[in-house]
């Protein structure tokens, strides 16, 4: 990682970054860019990095910004008036169509320094249907030295006519090896644990671990193998945890199952740690319902459901995988 002046440039985001000082050097920089690729790679931080670029009034000789110009102070102090980020509200997940009004309606003025507008969406796909269609004129009409830059973990939930206007750039997770490396290099050694869970997506890791993911990964799989083994009920293992604790545990439950879904089809070492204390012959078809379960769960994330009930419910449904016939085997 290289920082200079506030820019962050990860090592799993090099050639993502080249592709995009190309399109720069090149003067084909498009005016709405994609950025995608799985939550916990800096993507965001990536999409400052250019903001800092094109906002930046006197750039060096190798295209880096200065620092020290208006432009380059403004950005520091979080202030300049030509950088917009949108985002979901706090408290939210969804972007609404009257904010994205409002971000094409400031685009559109006259820039008050004279110079570059940038315009971030992240993530582009909380933006519910109204937003997304509001945004496609912008898209189609942009206003000129506008850039957008949309950011994406799950770029397939887009519409397909907001990807087709933008050119995208492909952020991949480094590997288990890499993302290791790099955590044990910051003093986050006990992070590396939840790389599985994240699809070695550092950040991701990093941010797990702070809210208490490691523990909370060590205690469900203890509570899952104690449910296998007719030792816990799932009833019971469900109000050991409280309501500020259910979109971690689907997220840790997501994970694991999935993880033992692919080693069920290779046979290959487990990511996750400690999986392979779980029953190691379970039926393949249960699994899979119980993952398509899970992932209805998550979906319903925001809705006014019981949280206590949605957890029994999981809990409950691991215990039936576990019952059927090979499970024990």
């Amino acid at each position: 990682m290289t920082e200079n002046g506030g820019d962050v440039l990860y090592p799993w985001q090099d050639a993502a970054w080249a592709s995009v000082r190309q399109r720069m050097h090149g003067g084909r920089l498009p005016h709405a860019l994609l950025l995608i690729g799985p939550e916990g790679l800096g993507k965001r931080a990536l999409a400052q990095r250019l903001s800092r670029i094109l906002l930046c009034t006197s750039p060096g000789s190798d295209g880096a910004p200065c620092g020290s110009c208006q432009g380059c102070q403004l950005m520091a102090a979080g202030s300049h008036p030509d950088h917009h980020l949108l985002e979901p509200e706090e408290g939210s997940r969804v972007i609404k169509v009257d904010a994205v009004r409002e971000l094409s309606r400031v685009l559109g003025m006259k820039s008050q320094l004279g110079g570059e507008r940038i315009g971030i969406i992240t993530p582009a796909e909380s933006m519910n249907t109204n937003a997304a269609n509001s945004l496609l004129k912008t898209l189609e009409e942009p206003p000129e030295r506008t850039t957008l830059i949309l950011v994406a973990h799950r770029p397939a939930q887009l519409p397909a006519t907001i990807r087709s206007r933008c050119q995208t750039v492909t952020i991949p997770a480094p590997s288990h090896a890499v993302a290791a490396s790099w955590l044990e290099a910051r003093g986050q050694g006990e992070a590396v644990k939840l790389l599985g869970v994240v699809g070695n997506a550092p950040l991701a890791a990093q941010a797990l671990h702070e809210k208490g993911g490691t523990e909370s990964l060590q205690t469900l799989l203890e509570q899952m193998r104690g449910i296998a083994e007719g030792r816990l009920s799932p009833v019971d293992v469900a109000s050991r945890w409280g309501k500020d604790d259910v979109d971690r545990v689907t997220r840790l439950l997501l994970a694991v199952i999935m993880d033992l879904i692919r080693v069920q089809a290779t046979q290959a070492e487990a990511r996750i740690s400690r999986l392979n204390q779980l029953p190691a012959a379970l039926d393949s078809d249960a699994v899979h319902d119980f993952l398509d379960e899970i992932m209805e769960q998550r979906r319903l994330a925001d809705h006014p459901l019981n949280h206590q009930l949605v957890l029994e419910r999981l809990f409950i449904r691991w215990s039936q995988v576990c019952a059927k016939e090979g499970a024990h085997g």
